[in-house]
């Protein structure tokens, strides 16, 4: 399994390479200087920051080294790193650190700095679990300085352990649990895995090795955490720019007006397109998150009552809770969908009375709407611009477009006219998805979320009806016995809770992957659109037909990132 950045940095780097590669040897070397000045201008800034830090022998070079598969890392049983190293890998930057608490105090100072200029923090610890420096500087970074949202707890070093895996992981489970408490290490995306058996593993093709590992978990979890936090939606900066540069290039090799007009006309619409789903998915996921967490709030706020008090919660007080964050997420979803799609019909329109909008319109005004068989391929490829076009603005707003009458005034020839159709396809699709959030959502009724808010009273039920009795108990056996299932009963509380909260996002995260591939529907039009007159105009050029090649894939690239 490949780490999702590395996959998308390395198909990137091949599209930009082979571009370089096309535009130098058709004679464009201006064109391949300024490319490469652009994407080094933003190559910092838009790279994926992710730093490791912890204990000095917990082994964060090897995690690195297992995931970018560099094999010139140095690694050590002493202190191997003593300053922040960067290893680049497409567009991701892994950070390794020195580690922390090596009486050292320079090496702590360097890391705070890397700390400080994160995207995502890796945090790694051995099956040693935490020493009493270790917890503290994890609890620091989490709590009291705010980090927990992008910390990532890596268990290292699994095989050192004798047992079974599944077994293992749920004792240190309960140790990191008791650790961490009144905070759960659920609260943290974390993997148990052992960087060097993975290593040794894809050294030696032992799949055996590999599996045995858990490396190729880690890297799921962390793909997932990645995307989860919006971080992987950096690499649309560098897509897009590559697309421009295409785009410049197709437009330049164009042998008429109406051709280079109608690739400019098409990529400002799939900029536009692309844009507002962007916005949409950021906003969406922020907003999902945010609306959700009282649900996750108040697994922890019922777990530290556990043991001290009586709580009296029911079935129908965590029904109307969701119920609350999903009736005010929904009408949150519903003017987002609908604010978008309004977004995006005055953008199209606005691009549609552009300069270059009216030049294009202008320039096929003569057309024969019809097909006909004594056509020429000129006019058969104007043809297929215009109805490309009208068929875009129909599917993005829900009006047709109309040339001007040729009998008006002259300047008539140059404008459009936009009338009222009776439907279209991403318009009306992304409006009945916000009304569909606004009226008919209802998340909360799904089998999974009762099944899971019966699992709570199953769970925090008996242990909160018995609860007085354990402050009474003398007898030291019995109250560690109690103190063991409050303790238990605590850990599942927080976990019905979450995993309430993560079946209510999924299905909010379905909903929406409906309605963003009707987005994508539109740019994959764009890209048919774009090559079918292509094929008319330039059967005979190669260089096209390898830039048109290496958009699609960029294209495919850019739709899976948000």
């Amino acid at each position: 399994m490949k780490f999702i950045t590395t996959e998308y940095a390395e198909r990137i780097e091949h599209d930009k390479n082979e571009l370089l590669e096309l535009f130098r040897n058709n004679n464009h070397s201006d064109k391949a200087d300024s490319l490469e000045k652009q994407l080094n201008d933003i190559a910092n800034e838009k790279r994926i920051k992710l730093v490791f830090i912890g204990q000095y022998t917990a082994g964060k070079s090897t995690v690195i080294s297992a995931l970018s598969g560099d094999t010139t890392i140095k690694i050590d049983s002493d202190i191997s790193t003593e300053h922040p190293a960067d290893y680049s890998w497409g567009n991701v930057i892994l950070t390794d650190t020195p580690g922390l608490y090596t009486e050292n105090k320079e090496h702590d100072a360097r890391t705070i700095e890397m700390i400080k200029q994160s995207d995502l923090l890796i945090y790694c610890i051995t099956s040693d679990l935490f020493n009493q420096y270790t917890l503290k500087d994890f609890e620091k970074w989490a709590f009291e300085y705010g980090y927990a949202g992008k910390m990532f707890l890596v268990i290292n070093k699994m095989s050192k352990e004798a047992g079974e895996y599944e077994e293992l992981c749920k004792n240190y489970l309960t140790t990191l649990n008791k650790a961490l408490y009144p905070h759960s290490v659920n609260e943290f995306a974390h993997a148990f895995i052992d960087a060097k058996d993975y290593k040794d593993g894809v050294k030696d093709n032992d799949r055996e090795l590999i599996e045995y590992s858990h490396f190729e978990d880690f890297i799921s979890i962390l793909n997932d955490f990645i995307k989860a936090k919006g971080q992987i939606g950096k690499f649309d900066t560098p897509v897009m720019i590559l697309k421009s540069a295409i785009d410049r290039a197709i437009e330049e090799l164009g042998e008429d007006e109406s051709n280079k007009d109608y690739s400019a006309l098409l990529s400002r619409i799939e900029r536009a397109v692309d844009e507002i789903r962007n916005k949409i998915s950021v906003e969406a996921g922020n907003l999902i998150r945010k609306q959700l967490k009282p649900i996750i709030d108040k697994g922890f706020e019922l777990s530290r009552k556990i043991g001290l008090e009586n709580v009296e919660f029911s079935d129908e007080e965590i029904e109307a809770l969701v119920h609350r964050c999903c009736e005010a997420l929904n009408g949150q979803l519903s003017n987002l969908c609908e604010k978008g799609t309004e977004a995006l019909r005055k953008e199209i329109e606005g691009i549609m009375q552009s300069d270059l909008a009216i030049f294009f319109f202008d320039t096929v005004k003569d057309i024969n709407e019809k097909a006909s068989i004594f056509e020429s391929s000129g006019n058969k490829a104007k043809r297929i611009q215009f109805e490309s076009i009208k068929e875009l603005v129909q599917n993005i707003t829900g009006k047709t477009i109309q040339l001007a009458t040729k009998g008006g005034t002259q300047s008539a020839n140059f404008f459009i006219k936009a009338t009222e159709a009776s439907g279209s396809q991403l318009h009306t699709f992304v409006l009945n998805t916000g009304h569909f959030f606004g009226v008919k959502f209802k998340p909360w009724q799904a089998v999974n979320i009762a099944k899971d808010i019966g699992n709570v009273a199953k769970v925090v039920g008996p242990v909160l009806s018995f609860i007085g009795l354990a402050i009474d108990i003398k007898d030291s056996i019995q109250e560690e016995q109690e103190a063991k299932k409050i303790e238990k009963a605590r850990i599942e509380c927080r976990q019905s809770f979450t995993d309430i909260e993560n079946d209510i996002e999924r299905q909010y995260m379905e909903e929406l992957s409906r309605m963003f591939s009707a987005y994508d529907d539109v740019t994959s039009q764009v890209q048919e659109d774009r090559e079918r007159v292509q094929n008319i105009m330039k059967k005979d050029n190669l260089m096209v037909k390898k830039l048109l090649d290496i958009r699609r894939d960029l294209t495919d690239i850019q739709r899976n990132l948000f």
